[in-house]
């Protein structure tokens, strides 16, 4: 299931913030399920639906892959979970339930997931040079190996992997 490659690598804009211009060639029709081998290492948090959580989020995650020895990749973890933290803070009602995260480390990959009872599926769209928002899915298309979403249980679950350094493989 996992690529080595970023599959829409032909796609990327190298100047996304000019006015119009796509930020992001994933389709948000074109749903990818995620399908897990077993996890050699899997940890799980529960976070509310609030803003603390975004921070939490990046706690968790810099705490696990600090343990694991995955030092490496902590600051690109903690951004794009900023990211889809974020999301499911702004568009799921904070009644709704809380956000779960799961971080995997699995046949050399990372893999984050985070699933929220939200119905609205992520989407790249478009901004003008100055919004102050509607970037976050851009920079999860640029920095993460594989990204994508599919329904779950509760709502939503979306996910994106990274590779291990090879050291950590």
């Amino acid at each position: 299931m996992f690529a080595t490659s970023r599959d829409t690598m032909s796609h990327r804009r190298t100047v996304p913030w000019t006015s119009g211009v796509p930020l992001c060639m994933h389709r948000p029709s074109a749903r990818r399920q995620l399908h897990l081998p077993e996890p050699q290492l899997s940890r799980a948090v529960s976070l509310p639906t609030a803003e603390r959580s975004v921070a939490d989020a990046r706690r968790f995650s810099r705490t696990l892959l600090t343990e694991w020895g995955l030092e490496t990749l902590v600051d690109d973890v903690a951004l794009l979970l900023s990211e889809l933290v974020t999301n499911a803070v702004v568009h799921v009602p904070d009644t709704a339930g809380d956000i779960e995260l799961v971080l995997t480390r699995a046949h050399g990959h990372l893999v984050a997931q985070v699933t929220d009872t939200g119905g609205h599926l992520p989407r790249c769209g478009r901004v003008g040079p100055d919004s102050e928002n509607g970037r976050g899915m851009w920079l999860v298309e640029q920095i993460a190996t594989l990204w994508g979403h599919h329904p779950s249980a509760k709502g939503k679950t979306v996910w994106f992997t990274l590779a291990l350094p090879s050291a950590a493989r």
